[in-house]
């Protein structure tokens, strides 16, 4: 996988050197492409392993789109994270105008590189990029929306917010190959999104340094079951969404808190949904006739 690494952060510097002329505009990218580094390329590692499982060959080539849409996908992070402005951590919130302005550019470096080059299907692959990518932005539209939903909803939500991006890289280095399982791919990628984004949410109840959902007044899975439980302790979390109660109040009360969250059993229903959808993930694969190596490593990722 360190290899792998390796040549996609030297296909993404590539792609710099030739998509970029403006020296401060690629040094800003290149800045937060060694940032995403230090996390791995999870899209583009999916992308490559749907090509291989489906027997694609001309790798060389396709570790260019794999790249690229690497390249999109952090460009989405750098968006996401501006609109929820809850992690100040993260580089790229010190620097908001530059870092939306060097999104921009990613965005149409991904799909410029992908135009030229010399592959079957990368129009396809292309209206692929678009729309699932058009779709990822109506989840993240609901999500900012979102202060008051539902189960039901929030998990529509981020099948499509996190589970189109999923899809998107998948789909896409299926289709390089040929066109095989779309319709399979399709249904346990956005399940892998979403499997993703619950232990995201898992994560950010489990610490109250850097970024937490509960003092960002976010609305994740966990929170959506800790806002319906009915042990008066929720009273003070309830308060805190709906204004009657201040942050210095809520973080006065750690230890009540932390314990409710244990209590009321929002973690046990996350990972319980989780458990359901990695099990789906599961008896979707089922449905593929390719070498079990391959199912392994996809299963790796609905962990």
């Amino acid at each position: 996988m360190a290899v792998l690494t390796n040549v996609i952060n030297q296909s993404l510097n590539n792609l710099l050197e030739e998509e970029i002329h403006q020296e401060d505009l690629k040094r800003t990218i290149q800045k937060y492409i060694d940032v995403q580094k230090r996390k791995g390329f999870p899209f583009a590692e999916l992308m490559i392993l749907h090509y291989q499982m489906l027997n694609g060959q001309e790798l060389d080539k396709v570790i260019h789109v794999a790249a690229a849409v690497e390249l999109m996908m952090l460009s989405f992070d750098i968006l996401d994270d501006i609109e929820d402005g809850d992690d100040y951590q993260k580089l790229w919130l010190n620097e908001q105008s530059i870092a939306l302005n060097a999104s921009t550019a990613m965005i149409f470096a991904c799909i410029n590189i992908i135009r030229k080059l010399d592959l079957k299907f990368k129009e396809r692959a292309i209206s692929i990029i678009l729309e699932y990518s058009l779709s990822s932005v109506s989840g993240q539209h609901m999500d900012l929306l979102g202060k008051n939903c539902t189960e039901k909803e929030y998990i529509e939500m981020t099948l499509k917010k996190s589970g189109s991006l999923v899809s998107l890289a998948c789909l896409v280095g299926a289709i390089l190959a040929g066109d095989k399982y779309q319709d399979v791919i399709k249904r346990y990628s956005r399940y892998i999104g979403l499997i993703g984004q619950l232990n995201n949410d898992l994560k950010d109840l489990s610490t109250w340094e850097g970024k937490n959902d509960l003092l960002n007044k976010k609305i994740s899975l966990p929170i959506i079951y800790l806002l319906h439980y009915k042990g008066e302790e929720a009273e003070l979390i309830r308060g805190y969404y709906n204004g009657t109660v201040g942050k210095d109040e809520l973080l006065n009360n750690q230890k009540i808190i932390s314990k409710t969250i244990e209590q009321s059993g929002a973690l046990l229903c996350t990972q319980i949904i989780k458990k359901m959808y990695q099990n789906k993930v599961k008896s979707e694969l089922q449905h593929l006739n390719v070498e079990k190596k391959f199912i392994n490593k996809i299963l790796d990722y609905a962990i």
